[in-house]
C-alpha cells in the first residue's frame, strides 16, 4: 500500500521527495508503469489498475505519460539526491520525470449559493 500511494502521489505532482532507498524501490516500480501505458489494451488496463486502483489516474497515464515516452525506451526517472536528514541520518532524494510531464487532476469547482 506504501508504495501504491507514492506510485499516486508521483505520478500526480511529477515529482517526490523520500528516502534513497525508498525512492529506488518506487522508480523500477513506476517505470514498468510507464511501460504498461505506452500501448492501451485491456491487458495493460488491468496491470495499471491492479497497482494504481485509480481510473482516472490511468486514463491520464494512457494520454499524456504513455504518449510522451512513447519513442523512449527506459529511462523515464531520475534520481536527485538531496542529502542527509538530520533527526535520523537517512538519506533523502528527490524523484522526477526525464521529460516535462504533468498530470492535472481536475477538482470540482464549488458555487456559492
Amino acid at each position: 500500500m506504501l508504495v501504491r500511494k507514492l506510485a499516486k502521489n508521483f505520478i500526480v505532482n511529477a515529482k517526490l521527495e523520500t528516502t534513497l532507498k525508498k525512492a529506488k524501490v518506487l522508480k523500477s516500480v513506476i517505470e514498468s508503469l510507464v511501460e504498461k501505458s505506452k500501448i492501451e489494451t485491456e491487458a495493460n488496463k488491468n496491470y495499471l489498475l491492479k497497482h494504481l486502483g485509480d481510473k482516472k489516474l490511468i486514463r491520464q497515464m494512457f494520454k499524456e505519460v504513455g504518449s510522451g515516452f512513447k519513442d523512449r525506451v527506459g529511462g523515464y526517472l531520475r534520481i536527485v539526491r538531496l542529502g542527509i536528514q538530520r533527526a535520523d541520518g537517512t538519506e533523502t532524494a528527490r524523484l522526477e520525470w526525464t521529460r516535462p510531464i504533468v498530470i492535472e487532476e481536475k477538482t470540482p469547482k464549488k458555487t456559492n449559493g
